[in-house]
C-alpha cells in the first residue's frame, strides 16, 4: 500500500524543450548582412539572435568571429542600412576609392572610432547615429561619382568636408593620404578650396589645403606637421627629405626638417619602443645631431594629451638649432619630387 501510495501522488518528470542548434549559413559570410540577406542564406532569426552574431545596427548583423571595429566591416554596415539615394563621404569614401590608410581611427593608440560620414540632402531625412555623421548641406551632382555600386563624394570634395566638419588637422591627415594614394594633389585641393564661398568650416579647409604633402608617411607624421606649422608657429619644414652629410652619402629621412633652423621633428609610433627599432633610432638621431641638427622626438602622448608640452619643445628646438653655431654645419639636403 505505501508504495502504490507514493507512486499514485509522484510528479511526472517534464522534459525541457531541447535548445534548437543555431544552423551554419549557406554561403560563408564575409561581413555584414542585413536580415533579408541572412534569411536568403538560411539564416533564421532565432539564429541571429544567438551569441554566434553580432549586432551593428538596427537590421544588420555581422558573424561575432569578425571584429566589429575593422573600417571595412564599419563601412559595410553603414551601407547596408543606407536608401540607395544616399552618398558616402568623409574618410570612409576615401577608403572605399582606394585610399586604404584611412581607417577611421584616432587619438592616442587609435582607440577612439571616427563616425562614418553620409550626405543626405537638405529634404531627405536620414537618422543620426552614434557612428553616423549625417550631412543636410546640398552637394553638386559633380562631386559624386559610383564607384563599386555605391555613391561617393569624390576625394578632393571628401578631403574638403573633413576639413570642414572636423577641422583643419584631420583634413591635413586624409588630404596626405590621399594624396599619398595617388587619388589627388595638394593644388587640386586648394583651387577647389578657393572655389568655395558659403560652407560651414570653410576657415579650416583654407588652413589645411596649402600644407598638404605626399610624403607623409602615415597619419601621426601629418599631425606632427600640423602642430609644428599652424600651432607652435614655424615654418612648414621639408617632409622626410633624404638628408646626406658632408661626403654626400644618405644619413637618414627625417620626418620633418627646417634647413635654415636646422632642425628635425621625429614621430616615433610604438614599433619604436621595440629593442632593436629603439636602438636604431638612437644611432640615427646621433647621426643628426653630428651634422649640427637638433632633433625634437614626438610619440602619441605628445600630439593628444601632452601636446602644449610639445609646443613649447618644439620652439625651444627651432630656436636652439637657430642660433647655432652655422659654421659646424655638415649636412645637405636632397629634395623628394
Amino acid at each position: 500500500m505505501a508504495l502504490g501510495r507514493h507512486l499514485r501522488w509522484s510528479r511526472p518528470v517534464r522534459v525541457g524543450r531541447v535548445p534548437r542548434r543555431p544552423r551554419q549559413p549557406t554561403r560563408p559570410v564575409t561581413g555584414p548582412v542585413t536580415l533579408a540577406d541572412a534569411e536568403r542564406l538560411g539564416v533564421t532569426r532565432y539564429e541571429l539572435s544567438t551569441a554566434r552574431w553580432t549586432r551593428l545596427g538596427r537590421g544588420v548583423r555581422l558573424p561575432a568571429h569578425l571584429p566589429a571595429s575593422d573600417p571595412d566591416n564599419r563601412i559595410a554596415a553603414v551601407l547596408a542600412g543606407l536608401p540607395s539615394w544616399a552618398v558616402l563621404g568623409g574618410w570612409a569614401a576615401l577608403r572605399w576609392q582606394g585610399v586604404p590608410a584611412l581607417d577611421g581611427r584616432t587619438g592616442p593608440g587609435g582607440r577612439d572610432l571616427l563616425p562614418i560620414m553620409v550626405h543626405a540632402g537638405p529634404r531627405r531625412h536620414l537618422r543620426d547615429r552614434a557612428s553616423v555623421l549625417v550631412d543636410r548641406s546640398t552637394i553638386p551632382a559633380a562631386d559624386v561619382v559610383k564607384v563599386r555600386g555605391v555613391w561617393v563624394t569624390r576625394p578632393v570634395r571628401a578631403v574638403f568636408d573633413e576639413a570642414c566638419r572636423r577641422g583643419a588637422e584631420e583634413g591635413v591627415v586624409v588630404g596626405d593620404a590621399a594624396w599619398r594614394a595617388g587619388k589627388l594633389t595638394g593644388p587640386e585641393v586648394e583651387a577647389y578650396v578657393a572655389s568655395q564661398s558659403r560652407t560651414r568650416g570653410l576657415p579650416a579647409a583654407r588652413v589645411a589645403a596649402p600644407l598638404l604633402s605626399p610624403h607623409a608617411k602615415s597619419a601621426p607624421e601629418s599631425r606632427l606637421r600640423y602642430v609644428w606649422v599652424v600651432e607652435a608657429g614655424l615654418p612648414v619644414p621639408l617632409v622626410n627629405p633624404f638628408l646626406v652629410g658632408d661626403d654626400g652619402e644618405v644619413v637618414g629621412e627625417p620626418d620633418l626638417l627646417d634647413v635654415e633652423a636646422a632642425t628635425v621633428g621625429e614621430y616615433d609610433g610604438s614599433q619604436h619602443r621595440e629593442l632593436r627599432q629603439h636602438t636604431s633610432d638612437n644611432v640615427r638621431e646621433e647621426g643628426f645631431e653630428g651634422l649640427n641638427l637638433t632633433v625634437v622626438r614626438a610619440t602619441a602622448l605628445d600630439l593628444w594629451p601632452h601636446r602644449a608640452q610639445l609646443l613649447g619643445r618644439l620652439r625651444d628646438g627651432w630656436q636652439r638649432g637657430d642660433r647655432r653655431d652655422r659654421s659646424r654645419d655638415r649636412f645637405g639636403v636632397r629634395r623628394r619630387t
